[in-house]
């Protein structure tokens, strides 16, 4: 998973200079500046460092892509060589995620909203989502089946990574499995996220059948 957007493996399975914010005087704690658990605006970026790897990994909002009259904040570059624009909103602490239409590999595949992230539940409260996107391709038509299995693991009042505290951060995890109905192929990760209150990820598990990256923030910018 080195050098790979965390974003840009959700379309893999379907087929700078950084300013750290702090309200504290010496920068050791990091204090909630809104709201939200994952602040969402455009240029917002954030950089997490994996210790084992020694390997950095960069979430960034590059613009905004518009559904149904929503705009949803995309962490792919539509100007890079990936055309595929995912991307997330939150509507009342709980995060959606836009899989647009696109053509990959020979397939057309269709669009479509799931939730991502769900802030609103009490711990270890099970949620689980399903969305279902048509495709054709050359070897045959079919659907992609998601299924999303997230809950809350924990709510802390402070996480210290790397010499800063963070304040009122929870836990949360979150399995995506997908079927191909043309293949029976079924891929399954899993995401651990530890989000801060004002702040976003502070770290990162990212894990599949034969692999497990854990990023933790070093480094971010909030416009």
């Amino acid at each position: 998973m080195k050098k790979l957007n965390f974003f840009l493996c959700f379309c893999v399975l379907t087929c700078v200079t950084f300013i750290s914010c702090s309200k504290s005087d010496d920068g050791s704690v990091i204090i909630p500046g809104n709201e939200s658990y994952w602040p969402f605006k455009t240029a917002n970026t954030w950089k997490l460092y994996n210790d084992v790897e020694k390997d950095t990994n960069e979430i960034k909002i590059f613009h905004t892509v518009n559904f149904q009259g929503k705009d949803y904040f995309s962490f792919i570059n539509q100007d890079d060589e990936v055309s595929y624009p995912l991307a997330v909103r939150e509507e009342n602490g709980i995060f959606k995620m836009y899989y647009a239409p696109t053509e990959q590999q020979d397939a057309e595949i269709g669009g479509g909203v799931i939730t991502y992230i769900n802030t609103t539940k009490a711990v270890n409260e099970t949620w689980t989502e399903n969305m279902t996107l048509t495709f054709k391709s050359s070897m045959g038509d079919g659907t992609l089946t998601y299924t999303h299995t997230g809950r809350i693991l924990e709510k802390s009042n402070s996480e210290s990574i790397y010499g800063r505290t963070y304040k009122d951060v929870i836990k949360t995890e979150l399995i995506q499995k997908i079927t191909n109905s043309l293949t029976n192929e079924i891929t399954e990760t899993k995401e651990v996220y530890w989000l801060s209150k004002g702040v976003g990820p502070i770290r990162v598990i990212f894990s599949g059948e034969d692999y497990s990256d854990t990023y933790s923030l070093i480094e971010y910018k909030l416009n």
